[in-house]
């Protein structure tokens, strides 16, 4: 009977997984995603959204992961900024005005001589925005200037240099081909290949050809079986969309347009997924599997989060068209996470939540092939709700938020029956600016006992609270940092 028991509760959490969405991956907003591994362990590098828009962004930081579903970040992999801080600077005209530090699409980290490098485009506050070089001893930070003491503004303390940008333009995504030669890719189509250590440009820059030649950003470069491919963005915001080049001949040239559909990627009306943009490629050597990793437009401006999906190829090396959508690509280790999450579609109520929102857009449905007067455009509306059950529905791509007049905001779970509680993980919403929270635990929700506190600000997600004990209710206290959750997990 024992053994049969240990089945059915295998086989369910089985099913749960089979069933489950994946996208989005991150229980955050971000965006300008790429993904590398190290070891054993998947690192995440993008933009840190705020919903601020583009003038004020959150700090940079590296989300990691063992099995591609469940992600994690502590703290951020650059210091020496105070991201969200204004500074005061003076403009061409004289006048004084403030503006933030902004750290914006890294790109793909890669690994040399023992080194990792890392390539943001840092906006100062007076809107200039180069991209650096950065280097790590190790894949999740602490980062630093390859040359200088870092960035100071207007006043640079005595005895400090401030630090030379790499290439003085947005969106660099490196390439290291199989000789060792480095190379980089940028906006506006341009690339270069650079020297060992990637401090300077060696030889001609180049304008890769393409065969749309509409304003373009965030490229990418990857190999596969002897083909170059080259992915530069189209459009924006819900019309953001991804096409390709592919080269025979080497990574600068030689790039032709596929004869069939060059735009591989672009919004799904059908499963809800707008706006599919500045991503990545990632090759999962395990499974011998090209994967697609890029921001989806989420409720506009930074709203961002990160979907993946898999790339698949026809025999003669053109990529197949990606239907974007919420399963994603699950668990990339083949070890499915099978604990029992006792929070999922537990009764919740919350001290208060905002009302929803329509967000209507016109989408362009046949990019490959725009039917003239707007015909194949159409008009799409989606609704986000952000009341409590959200936090507890399995998706990184719901949320509770309080509202904003809430001056003790906080969420209760009702387990309906005591039970023992090992571990519970909190997913806040921004988790980069940091929270204080305390939780407690209740076995008749009139009497409270705190069993989880964090008492200054810290930047992580999740939060974990163990040894809970036993306990019927648990209620979780934003003291301070932004007032909502994306998701609790309870085990």
């Amino acid at each position: 009977m024992r053994t049969k028991l240990l089945l059915l509760i295998f086989l369910s959490n089985c099913l749960i997984v089979i069933s489950q969405n994946f996208n989005p991956i991150i229980p955050d907003n971000i965006a300008d995603p790429s993904i590398s591994k190290f070891g054993d362990t998947y690192y995440l590098y993008g933009t840190t959204d705020i919903d601020r828009g583009l003038e004020e962004m959150g700090p940079p930081v590296v989300w990691k992961s063992k099995d591609f579903v469940n992600w994690s970040f502590e703290g951020t992999i650059l210091t020496g900024i105070d991201w969200n801080k204004p500074y005061i600077y003076t403009d061409n005209e004289g006048k004084k005005k403030y503006g933030y530090y902004r750290y914006w699409a890294p790109g793909r980290v890669v690994k040399k001589d023992n080194l990792y490098y890392l390539f943001p485009t840092i906006v100062s506050p007076n809107g200039s925005g180069p991209v650096y070089t950065l280097v790590s001893d190790f894949p999740d930070g602490p980062f630093r200037f390859q040359n200088g003491d870092g960035l100071f503004g207007e006043e640079v303390p005595d005895g400090k240099k401030p630090s030379q940008p790499f290439i003085p333009d947005i969106d660099v995504e490196p390439f290291i081909d199989d000789d060792g030669k480095n190379y980089v890719y940028w906006r506006h189509r341009k690339a270069a290949r650079v020297n060992t250590d990637f401090s300077e440009i060696k030889g001609d820059i180049v304008t890769i050809p393409s065969k749309r030649t509409a304003y373009s950003e965030g490229p990418a470069l990857f190999k596969r079986q002897g083909i170059y491919y080259y992915i530069y963005t189209q459009g924006g915001d819900q019309n953001y969309r991804n096409a390709y080049m592919i080269s025979k001949e080497g990574p600068l040239s030689g790039f032709k347009a596929p004869k069939e559909n060059d735009v591989f990627i672009f919004s799904s009306i059908e499963n809800g997924v707008w706006g599919p943009g500045h991503g990545n490629v990632f090759y999962d050597a395990d499974s011998d599997t090209h994967l697609f990793v890029y921001l989806e437009f989420g409720e506009g401006s930074t709203t961002r989060q990160v979907f993946v999906d898999k790339m698949e190829f026809y025999p003669d090396g053109t990529i197949k068209t990606v239907i974007p959508g919420h399963k994603g690509v699950g668990y990339l280790n083949n070890i499915p996470d099978t604990r029992n999450n006792l929070a999922i579609n537990t009764k919740v109520a919350a001290s208060s939540y905002r009302k929803e929102r329509i967000s209507t857009e016109k989408i362009e449905t046949l990019p490959n092939n725009p039917e003239p007067d707007g015909k194949s455009v159409v008009v799409a509306s989606r609704k986000f709700t952000y009341e409590p059950q959200n936090a507890v529905d399995g998706s990184n791509g719901t949320r509770w938020m309080a509202s904003e007049n809430d001056k003790a905001p906080h969420l209760i779970l009702d387990f309906e029956k005591i039970i023992d509680v090992k571990q519970c993980d909190l997913s806040f919403t921004f988790p980069a600016l940091g929270h204080v929270w305390i939780v407690e635990k209740s076995l008749d929700g009139n009497h409270w006992e705190v069993c989880g506190i964090q008492n200054e600000v810290v930047a992580r997600s999740p939060h974990i609270i163990t040894e809970i004990g036993e306990t019927r209710y648990l209620r979780i206290n934003i003291i301070k940092g932004n007032p909502g959750l994306w998701e609790i997990k309870v085990y």
